[in-house]
């Protein structure tokens, strides 16, 4: 039979892989981003402040780094916070939906990312930017919950 201490053990090693996990998809879908930002910045289309004079939704859309790397801190600090990764996720998964994928009159269409750099290679590099960055918060949601679900499961 374990005894307390062993099985107290096995509970923090099994959370630490949790903050682990967290962390990683944390700074890949944080990298992502910052890509797909530069990716904006660089075609010129679908950009703004800072870069242009117009407030847009991409200068709303910076405001993803200030769930971003909180969590990461949170992460390195050494708590888990799934909470706060899966409310980023849900939050940033929204975002990309709605902007790149949904409704005829959408902010940032495929077309206007593949089609602004004239050169296929280029074009499809940003959309595997842009991929990456939808499957990471795939990624990160399911991570965040079913680390949430583990916690109330052993709770």
């Amino acid at each position: 039979m374990a005894g307390r201490g062993e099985i107290a053990s096995g509970v923090s090693v099994v959370w630490k892989r949790w903050r682990r996990s967290l962390l990683v998809l944390g700074s890949v879908v944080t990298v992502f981003g910052v890509l797909h930002h530069v990716d904006h910045v660089v075609r010129g289309n679908h950009s703004g402040w800072p870069f242009k004079e117009e407030v847009t939704p991409f200068t709303f859309s910076l405001l993803v780094y200030a769930l971003l790397l909180p969590g990461i801190y949170m992460n390195l600090r050494g708590r888990v916070a799934a909470g706060w990764w899966l409310f980023t996720a849900v939050v940033a998964l929204a975002l990309i939906t709605f902007v790149h994928f949904v409704g005829a009159d959408r902010e940032a269409p495929i077309r206007d990312i593949y089609g602004a750099y004239g050169n296929p290679v280029w074009g499809m590099l940003a959309l595997v930017v842009l991929y990456g960055l939808v499957l990471g918060l795939a990624a990160l949601f399911v991570t965040a919950l079913r680390a949430l679900l583990a916690r109330r499961a052993r709770d």
